[in-house]
C-alpha cells in the first residue's frame, strides 16, 4: 500500500455534544468531521464560487474504517487529498489525525463524481479542475 502525502489539513474542534455515551465521538459525527474538511479542501483548491455553479463534485461512494476512538480531549484534524482522477470521477481519502502523536484515528475513501446540476447527469472532470487539483496535490 502506497503511503499518501497529505497537502491539506483542517482543524476540528470536538465539542461536548460530540460524543456518545461510550466516551468517544459518535460515528455519525465523525462523517460529519470528513464532510468539513471535504469542505474546507474543495474551497480552498477552486475557490469561493465553486459552490455557486452548475458544474459539481457529488459523492457517490464513501467507505469509513475505524481504527481507534476519537475522545473529547483529542487535538484532531482532518488531513485530505485527492489519490486518483478518472474521466468523470475521482477519488479522495481523508484521515483524521490526532495531532498530539501523530495516529491515524479514521480513514475515509471516497468517491466524487462530476456533475451537470441543471442537466442532471454525470459530466467529464474540466480540464480546469484537473489542473488545480494537481496544483494542491504536487503532482508535477
Amino acid at each position: 500500500m502506497q503511503e499518501i502525502i497529505f497537502h491539506h489539513s483542517t482543524s476540528v474542534q470536538i465539542r461536548f455534544n460530540d460524543i456518545d455515551s461510550f466516551g468517544h465521538v459518535n460515528n455519525a459525527t465523525l462523517q460529519e468531521y470528513f464532510d468539513l474538511g471535504r469542505m474546507h479542501y474543495i474551497h480552498d483548491v477552486f475557490g469561493d464560487n465553486f459552490f455557486k455553479r452548475t458544474q459539481a463534485l457529488i459523492i457517490a461512494s464513501i467507505h469509513t474504517d475505524f481504527v481507534l476512538p476519537v475522545f473529547l480531549k483529542d487535538r484532531i484534524e482532518v488531513k485530505t487529498a485527492i489519490v486518483k482522477l478518472g474521466n468523470k470521477s475521482l477519488e479522495m481519502e481523508q484521515h483524521i489525525i490526532d495531532t498530539k502523536d501523530n495516529s491515524t484515528k479514521v480513514i475515509c475513501k471516497s468517491v466524487m463524481v462530476a456533475f451537470d446540476t441543471k442537466m442532471h447527469q454525470s459530466i467529464e472532470m474540466l480540464q480546469e479542475w484537473r489542473e488545480k487539483i494537481a496544483e494542491m496535490e504536487k503532482w508535477f
